[in-house]
């Protein structure tokens, strides 16, 4: 489990759309760890918080698409 492969994850699944395919019916955590594991990624809900916290930090404006409204649509808690 590491950071480094939730960045990876991140990179990826932001410019591939058969990759968020495969979240597109995730609803919570535990499911979305479990597809992500299925597609070669190890990394916990807490590592992908942390980076997803990280690459946002000092962000205001949020845009209606890309890889961060998918992410939000996950109930995380």
């Amino acid at each position: 489990m590491s950071k480094e492969s939730a960045n990876r994850f991140l990179s990826l699944v932001a410019h591939d759309e058969n990759l968020r395919e495969k979240f597109q019916n995730v609803a919570t955590p535990d499911e979305f760890i479990k597809t992500a594991e299925a597609a070669g990624y190890d990394f916990t809900t807490d590592e992908l918080q942390t980076v997803v916290a990280e690459l946002s930090e000092g962000i205001k404006v949020r845009r209606k698409t890309g890889v961060w409204q998918w992410l939000r649509t996950v109930n995380w808690r």
